[in-house]
């Protein structure tokens, strides 16, 4: 089960996730969350991962389909709730920006 939840606060798209994100979850986020994107013209992202108990490859490749979005736009994909479970992950860690809370991302944009 994945509950999204996103919200659209001083020009970030928040997006928060709970629950498990893997290969029978993964088509909720990408499907939605690139759409928004893609529709709106979403130029920044914050996806807050702290409640997310689990992910696996397919999920990883959802976030990459949608920072490969926000990049098309000129924009930033910025992630939140990194631990250890997600750290690992040299995509995440290498490619996307990182925070700890989700207001230091408008730092991050300079909004």
């Amino acid at each position: 089960m994945l509950d999204i939840d996103m919200e659209f606060k001083q020009g970030i798209l928040i997006v928060r996730l709970k629950g498990i994100l893997n290969g029978d979850t993964y088509n909720l986020l990408k499907k939605d969350l690139d759409m928004v994107i893609k529709n709106n013209g979403i130029r920044y992202v914050l996806l807050n991962l702290k409640k997310l108990s689990f992910i696996d490859r397919y999920g990883l490749e959802a976030i990459k389909s949608s920072y490969k979005e926000v990049v098309n736009n000129r924009g930033k994909l910025i992630i939140c709730g990194i631990d250890k479970l997600f750290s690992e992950n040299h995509f995440l860690t290498e490619h996307l920006y990182q925070v700890n809370e989700e207001i230091t991302a408008y730092e991050i944009v300079n909004i």
